[in-house]
């Protein structure tokens, strides 16, 4: 984490336990790179993803950047259908370094 730029973190909290986070760096100027993110299971299907989203790229909107850049794997198809309906596009694919697939998807700002 020290070694990216512009590190965004969100937290989602119910009382002191954290429930959900989304964690996000500068990929290059005027681009953003949305890297990790979850909801703990017992707190699924409320939103809380979506929330978390929709607060990063206001806050990305609001620093200039142009685009959100994010990759996932078809295996997590909630995440993948969750980046759809949020507006990204699927623009690529690629091959991690375990040689596992992975879908690129990027959202204009």
């Amino acid at each position: 984490m020290q070694s990216k730029s512009r590190l965004f973190t969100l937290l989602a909290l119910k009382e002191q336990l954290v429930v959900g986070y989304k964690i996000g760096y500068e990929r290059k100027l005027g681009h953003f790179y949305s890297w990790l993110g979850g909801v703990d299971p017992s707190f699924r299907k409320q939103g809380i993803a979506s929330e978390l989203m929709r607060r990063q790229h206001e806050w990305c909107r609001r620093n200039g950047y142009r685009s959100v850049r994010t990759h996932t794997k078809n295996k997590w198809r909630d995440m993948l259908i969750l980046n759809i309906r949020h507006g990204f596009d699927i623009i690529g694919t690629l091959t991690d370094a375990k040689g596992e697939a992975k879908i690129i998807l990027e959202k204009k700002l």
